[in-house]
């Protein structure tokens, strides 16, 4: 398990979320594999995924606070 600031796609496991919420509180659990399936690179910073993703329902980009659910 690896500090936020540090953890990268790689580092995540298979029990492993990314909470996505942006400031329209939209909330989303994302995984590692749904990540490399939407073409993210596995050595992205997690924190680098704020400026990436775009809210489904507001489509505004850079707005989400990100952090990991690490699994057992």
């Amino acid at each position: 398990m690896r500090p936020l600031y540090d953890a990268r796609v790689e580092d995540l496991g298979p029990d492993d979320r990314v909470l996505v919420e942006c400031a329209c509180g939209h909330l989303e659990h994302l995984t590692a594999s749904m990540l490399t399936t939407a073409g993210v690179p596995p050595y992205t910073a997690v924190l680098d995924l704020r400026r990436r993703l775009k809210c489904r329902e507001c489509r505004w980009k850079g707005r989400a606070d990100v952090s990991i659910k690490w699994g057992s």
